[in-house]
């Protein structure tokens, strides 16, 4: 007797598998290369605006240059930045994969 024609079934799922996967690969190339050449970028704006921030908040504070100085706001804002880079890391962590 003859098996069943699994075997059809088979070569369509990993024919299908690979066309998945060659798509994913023509989406998630061209974004992996974008966030990899913004990647020096965007470090050092959010590693710079944190810094600055933090001085610039301080300079402010102890200075009298002005009434009422929002230091907390000021604060919370500027402490955004590392928060901004580390989703920036997450979203990137997502389309690299590791190659072991």
């Amino acid at each position: 007797m003859r098996p069943a024609s699994t075997t059809e079934f088979e070569y369509n799922r990993s024919l299908l598998r690979g066309l998945g996967r060659v798509l994913w690969n023509m989406i998630r190339v061209p974004i992996v290369a974008i966030l990899l050449l913004l990647e020096p970028v965007v470090s050092f704006v959010c590693s710079a605006g944190l810094i600055l921030g933090i001085v610039t908040c301080i300079v402010w504070e102890l200075s009298s240059a002005g009434p009422k100085f929002p230091l907390g706001k000021m604060l919370v804002f500027w402490f955004g930045c590392p928060v901004i880079l580390f989703l920036y890391h997450a979203l990137l962590s997502l389309f690299v994969r590791d190659p072991r």
